[in-house]
């Protein structure tokens, strides 16, 4: 699983992979920014993990943290790789991930958002983020931030360019509780106007589990989700964000649990009509 910042491999092998080129100023033993599996499956879906990894350049220094405070929810979200994975090679689907850690810059923020690059997160002060200068917040944006974007949006006109119409799914995960509030969902369905997706997600886990499901729950898709919305929102795409608690996914067979809940609940919806079709909202 994907637990660790140094070796950043996916406990789920998937037979087709590529990597995007690794861009100036990262050292030659540095992951790359992002991780494309399955990149010429013709499968109507695209499969997105914004906060998949937590790597950061040695030439960073872990940002000033220790790895206890890199391996928290602050720095990425534990599991929501490895279910990308399980999904990806189940449906033989392609799959973006972001590897390096949303603190150095959070791909599902714009850029000018003060949570983009933060100072402080959940009460813990980021040394390398304090007072960054315009030049060094170009920097990031040029190496970790656009490369992920421009992969999202070269799957997606690849498959469009193939008459499809994929539906976009982005898999995330929280923590069962923040700043002192407990959160009951086991997962949580987000969507902003373009609710196809994410209704019929929610209308097939209730038949098939009595898990507590969160409609726009522990967060919402209409203040959050960016990268859906510049990317499927924009191109009328359906496409919903998938909350997965993360206590939920501690170990291998809690992960390989949920791929299939996901699995069952989501497949069907991949074959309907009404989702694949465009729609702007």
């Amino acid at each position: 699983m994907w637990r660790n910042a140094s070796s950043m491999k996916a406990h789920f092998r998937v037979d087709s992979l590529t990597f995007y080129p690794c861009p100036r100023h990262l050292g030659q033993t540095d992951c790359e920014p992002v991780q494309v599996l399955n990149p010429n499956s013709e499968r109507s879906v695209l499969l997105i993990a914004d906060h998949a990894g937590n790597a950061v350049p040695h030439s960073m220094k872990g940002l000033g943290l220790d790895m206890d405070e890199l391996s928290r929810h602050i720095a990425w979200d534990p599991g929501a790789a490895d279910v990308v994975a399980g999904l990806a090679q189940k449906w033989q689907a392609t799959a973006v991930l972001a590897t390096y850690s949303r603190l150095i810059v959070d791909p599902n923020r714009p850029l000018g958002d003060s949570a983009s690059m933060p100072e402080i997160s959940d009460g813990t002060v980021v040394p390398a983020n304090q007072n960054l200068s315009a030049e060094e917040r170009l920097r990031r944006a040029e190496l970790f931030y656009f490369p992920y974007h421009v992969a999202i949006e070269t799957q997606l006109a690849r498959l469009r360019s193939l008459s499809h119409r994929p539906p976009v799914v982005s898999i995330h995960s929280f923590t069962p509780d923040f700043q002192n509030e407990d959160r009951p969902w086991h997962i949580g369905v987000m969507a902003a106007a373009d609710r196809r997706l994410a209704e019929g997600l929610i209308r097939n886990l209730r038949k098939q589990t009595d898990l507590e499901i969160g409609d726009n729950q522990p967060y919402s898709g209409v203040e959050y989700g960016y990268t859906l919305k510049i990317h499927a929102g924009a191109q009328g795409l359906a496409n919903t964000q998938i909350e997965i608690r993360q206590d939920l996914l501690e170990d291998a067979q809690s992960i390989s649990n949920w791929i299939g809940i996901l699995d069952s609940a989501l497949s069907p919806l991949l074959s309907d009509p009404s989702i694949l079709c465009i729609e702007h909202h």
